[in-house]
């Protein structure tokens, strides 16, 4: 019996690596880590060390635009070099064409926030990720709701109201305050989506708080995030019964669990005899279709994911106009030469008129670039058959079901593309500073 059991584990090893090996072989022409040929440890300590963005634009600009990450997957930073000619479609591009051959890999399992349902972001299969975006695009297009930006408009007067009411200093009275910018930004996003959403907000704002604790419990739940986006056949384990009564749920009082209860009751609100109606993002998912069932886990991925993204794109472009001294004025003397010209409604500017500020969406455009908010790999599958990549001029063949991720932080702050000082947060050197040299008369930040 001893030597059933002993044969039988010799053989598993000796299958696993076999495996490994092949595994390892079929991308050795690719560049990359030695560990990452072998092991997913590479990917999980690199994902886990808070300059991810860093370490897989060190790894692209050592071993190639498409380099190895992991077994059987790969990074990219090989995006569109010209805006001027038809080039050869990079892969990034090749990638993400309409009708590309290229679907979305295992990587967005990790996405799925509930434990019984899938959401518009981790749904694997393409048909299924297609059909719930159609019928919900017509609601994050903001088309149905008449309200939305008298609604960000109200959450953004809140804003103001408590930084000028709490945290502008008075020298003349020696009194000096400090803000934490990168927490109130958290509040105002949240406040947003909730109001946009589902016609209510969470009142992070009114009380200057977070009234769950919800923000203090996502960061605890970070590692184990950060676990099954390298790890995601664990994903899984979360239809677990004792796994499921370790996870958020919606009868919490605290944290993501609360979150998720306020979320589910608005959405029931919906529902019944006595539906309440709004015209707002969730009576538009209603009208195309989606179930409570549906909505309550599109809501939870509408506020963990929008809200964390938006937030960092709204404080990073805040602290580098901020602390560029040379634009924050030239962006002021725009807005001031706005004002006096009747072009900018107060108290807030309205939508259409700040796209008429060429300058700020400059502003707003290096922002995105300098510090893309959205850092995940949201790998996609190379098709059955495999497919012959062009990296840095050399084709190299992928087998299929490699898993291809995007590096966002590379290809923004690739030289080729975006000038010698595309690491500097600087209306100059690439498409966006043609267009803001253009725009602005000439002048260089």
């Amino acid at each position: 019996m001893l030597g059933a059991i002993l044969g039988l584990g010799l053989a598993l090893l000796a299958l696993y690596l076999v495996r490994a090996i092949r595994t390892y072989y079929s991308l050795s022409h690719f560049g990359g880590h030695w560990v990452a040929g072998w092991s997913r440890l590479w990917l999980l300590r690199t994902q886990g060390s808070g300059e991810m963005n860093k370490r897989f634009t060190e790894v692209n600009r050592k071993y190639g635009s498409t380099a190895r990450i992991a077994p059987g997957m790969l990074i990219t930073s090989d995006a569109p070099h010209s805006y001027q000619t038809n080039m050869k479609a990079e892969l990034f591009r090749r990638m993400s064409a309409v009708r590309s051959p290229f679907t979305r890999g295992r990587w967005y399992a990790a996405l799925k926030l509930h434990p019984d349902r899938d959401n518009i972001t981790s749904y694997v299969d393409e048909h299924k990720h297609a059909a719930i975006r159609t019928r919900m695009a017509p609601g994050y297009s903001g088309k149905e709701n008449v309200h939305l930006e008298a609604d960000v408009d109200e959450q953004l007067l809140k804003f103001l109201n408590l930084v000028s009411s709490k945290y502008v200093a008075q020298p003349e009275q020696d009194i000096f305050r400090t803000v934490d910018l990168s927490q109130i930004t958290s509040y105002f996003t949240l406040d947003v989506i909730s109001k946009v959403a589902f016609g209510q907000t969470f009142g992070f704002l009114d009380n200057d708080e977070d009234p769950f604790g919800y923000l203090a419990n996502l960061a605890q739940m970070l590692p184990a995030i950060i676990v099954f986006g390298v790890y995601t056949e664990l994903t899984n384990i979360m239809k677990l019964p004792a796994v499921k009564a370790a996870l958020p749920k919606s009868s919490d009082k605290r944290g993501l669990g609360r979150v998720m209860g306020f979320a589910r009751d608005r959405v029931q609100e919906r529902f019944g005899p006595k539906a309440i109606r709004h015209q707002d993002m969730l009576d538009a998912f209603i009208k195309r279709g989606l179930t409570q069932e549906e909505l309550e886990s599109e809501t939870l991925t509408q506020i963990t994911a929008g809200s964390d993204s938006t937030a960092s794109a709204l404080r990073m472009t805040l602290h580098f106009i901020s602390t560029s001294p040379p634009i924050l004025e030239r962006l002021l003397a725009e807005a001031r030469a706005g004002i006096e010209e009747g072009k900018i409604s107060r108290p807030i500017i309205q939508d259409a008129e700040a796209r008429q500020l060429p300058y700020l969406q400059a502003c707003i455009k290096e922002g995105l670039r300098i510090y893309p908010p959205v850092t995940g790999l949201m790998a996609k599958m190379v098709p059955e058959g495999g497919a012959m990549l062009d990296v840095d001029g050399v084709e190299k063949f992928a087998p299929g079901r490699t898993q291809i991720g995007w590096n966002s932080w590379g290809m923004m702050h690739d030289p080729v593309v975006f000038g010698a000082d595309a690491e500097i947060y600087r209306l100059s050197g690439g498409w966006l500073g043609m267009r803001a040299r253009r725009s602005a008369g000439g002048w260089r930040g």
